[in-house]
């Protein structure tokens, strides 16, 4: 759940500072008001995460182990694992500035550092953090995210138990070089 709960504040992240549409209204005699309709706000969030989680990345993931298959989210058979392509809208340099600047800690996250890898020829940056699930168990959530030209930046998501590293990273690192923008 807090997986879910720290990419939903990521997302939110990404869409600070947009400008939002807003519908004028001006009855005789009195000056413009402005408002915003749920319906509008609405359409701009599902705008904005259309962008994030549209299925624009191929990526090969072991689907033996991941057998949950949500479009662009795959988890394992008791959902203790899972892994998440997404495609941000921004340069991978502009991406990686504002990743460093944000908050180590928060919400119940807590980071173990970000820094920018090379994973078997391909430059990389690496976000992990720790946090704990509802039975209390560690659990280890990693971002790789990396160039996809363009302006826009392939971020893929990941979480599992901390017990279970040497089981599900080497899956998600090929899963990472593997993943491109569809042609």
């Amino acid at each position: 759940m807090r997986v879910l709960l720290t990419t939903a504040v990521l997302l939110l992240f990404f869409s600070c500072g947009k400008e939002t549409k807003s519908e004028k209204e001006t009855l005789e005699g009195t000056e413009p008001v402005t408002t915003e309709t749920a319906e509008q706000r609405s359409e701009e969030v599902e705008s904005a995460l259309g962008g994030l989680f549209n299925d624009q990345i191929d990526m090969e993931v072991d689907e033996s182990v991941f057998v949950i298959d949500n479009g662009t989210n795959r988890a394992n058979e008791d959902m203790s694992a899972g892994i998440m392509k997404m495609l941000a809208p921004q340069p991978y340099e502009a991406f990686k500035k504002r990743m460093m600047e944000e908050p180590e800690d928060q919400n119940g996250v807590t980071s173990l550092g970000i820094e920018e890898v090379d994973l078997r020829g391909k430059t990389v940056l690496v976000q992990k953090s720790k946090t704990l699930d509802d039975a209390g168990g560690e659990m280890m959530m990693i971002m790789h995210a990396f160039d996809a030209g363009e302006n826009k930046t392939i971020m893929i998501s990941s979480y599992f138990m901390k017990e279970e590293e040497s089981k599900y990273l080497p899956l998600i690192e090929k899963s990472v070089l593997s993943a491109k923008l569809k042609e």
